[in-house]
Protein backbone atom coordinates (compact mmCIF):
# COMPACT_ATOMS: atom_id res chain seq x y z
CA UNK A 1 0.00 0.00 0.00
CA UNK A 2 1.24 3.52 -1.04
CA UNK A 3 1.80 5.93 1.52
CA UNK A 4 -1.00 8.41 0.40
CA UNK A 5 -3.21 5.72 0.32
CA UNK A 6 -2.34 5.12 4.43
CA UNK A 7 -3.51 8.80 4.84
CA UNK A 8 -6.74 8.13 3.53
CA UNK A 9 -7.24 4.94 4.86
CA UNK A 10 -5.92 6.23 8.69
CA UNK A 11 -8.84 9.90 8.13
CA UNK A 12 -11.51 7.23 7.15
CA UNK A 13 -11.14 4.99 10.61
CA UNK A 14 -11.07 8.25 12.72
CA UNK A 15 -14.26 9.29 10.71
CA UNK A 16 -16.04 6.02 11.80
CA UNK A 17 -14.67 6.74 14.93
CA UNK A 18 -16.11 9.87 15.25
CA UNK A 19 -19.73 8.68 13.81
CA UNK A 20 -19.46 5.86 16.89
CA UNK A 21 -18.62 8.80 19.31
CA UNK A 22 -21.58 10.86 18.51
CA UNK A 23 -23.77 8.09 18.18
CA UNK A 24 -22.76 7.17 22.06
CA UNK A 25 -23.70 11.16 22.63
CA UNK A 26 -27.27 10.99 21.08
CA UNK A 27 -27.71 7.34 22.73
CA UNK A 28 -26.66 9.19 26.18
CA UNK A 29 -29.55 11.84 25.41
CA UNK A 30 -32.07 9.91 24.82
CA UNK A 31 -31.13 7.50 27.62
CA UNK A 32 -31.12 10.72 30.34
CA UNK A 33 -30.26 9.04 33.21
CA UNK A 34 -29.87 12.07 34.88
CA UNK A 35 -28.89 15.69 33.88
CA UNK A 36 -25.44 15.59 35.50
CA UNK A 37 -24.56 12.28 34.56
CA UNK A 38 -26.15 13.10 30.66
CA UNK A 39 -23.95 16.66 30.17
CA UNK A 40 -20.50 14.32 30.42
CA UNK A 41 -22.09 11.79 28.53
CA UNK A 42 -22.90 14.13 25.79
CA UNK A 43 -20.25 16.51 25.89
CA UNK A 44 -16.95 14.00 26.53
CA UNK A 45 -17.51 12.46 23.55
CA UNK A 46 -18.62 15.47 21.16
CA UNK A 47 -15.29 17.22 22.22
CA UNK A 48 -13.13 13.88 21.60
CA UNK A 49 -14.83 13.48 18.28
CA UNK A 50 -13.51 17.25 17.41
CA UNK A 51 -10.34 16.68 18.23
CA UNK A 52 -10.29 13.42 16.24
CA UNK A 53 -11.81 15.76 13.77
CA UNK A 54 -8.65 17.80 13.59
CA UNK A 55 -6.67 14.81 13.65
CA UNK A 56 -8.09 13.59 10.58
CA UNK A 57 -8.39 16.55 8.53
CA UNK A 58 -4.33 16.63 8.77
CA UNK A 59 -3.97 12.92 7.16
CA UNK A 60 -6.63 14.58 4.81
CA UNK A 61 -4.28 17.14 3.50
CA UNK A 62 -1.52 15.05 3.52
CA UNK A 63 -3.41 12.70 0.93
CA UNK A 64 -4.87 15.24 -0.86
CA UNK A 65 -2.67 14.30 -4.38
CA UNK A 66 -4.17 10.88 -3.75
CA UNK A 67 -7.23 9.63 -6.61
CA UNK A 68 -10.82 10.55 -5.07
CA UNK A 69 -12.51 7.40 -3.91
CA UNK A 70 -15.87 7.13 -1.95
CA UNK A 71 -13.61 6.52 1.54
CA UNK A 72 -11.81 10.20 0.96
CA UNK A 73 -14.99 11.89 0.14
CA UNK A 74 -16.82 10.22 3.46
CA UNK A 75 -13.27 11.15 5.91
CA UNK A 76 -13.28 14.65 4.20
CA UNK A 77 -17.01 15.42 4.95
CA UNK A 78 -17.08 13.89 8.49
CA UNK A 79 -13.60 15.12 9.50
CA UNK A 80 -14.31 19.24 8.10
CA UNK A 81 -17.99 18.71 9.58
CA UNK A 82 -16.30 18.10 13.07
CA UNK A 83 -13.78 20.69 12.89
CA UNK A 84 -16.55 23.15 12.05
CA UNK A 85 -18.51 21.77 14.76
CA UNK A 86 -15.51 22.60 17.37
CA UNK A 87 -15.07 26.02 15.81
CA UNK A 88 -18.60 26.93 16.15
CA UNK A 89 -18.99 26.12 19.91
CA UNK A 90 -16.05 27.86 20.46
CA UNK A 91 -16.83 30.80 19.07
CA UNK A 92 -20.56 30.75 20.28
CA UNK A 93 -18.80 29.73 24.01
CA UNK A 94 -16.85 32.83 23.03
CA UNK A 95 -19.15 35.56 22.41
CA UNK A 96 -21.94 34.11 25.08
CA UNK A 97 -19.31 35.00 28.10
CA UNK A 98 -18.93 38.39 26.49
Amino acid sequence: MDTNSNYTERSYRISKLILLLLTFAALSIIINISSEISRYLFGLPVILSGLLGIYGSIFIFKGLDEPTNEKKIIAITVNFAMVLLIVTILISNTIYRL
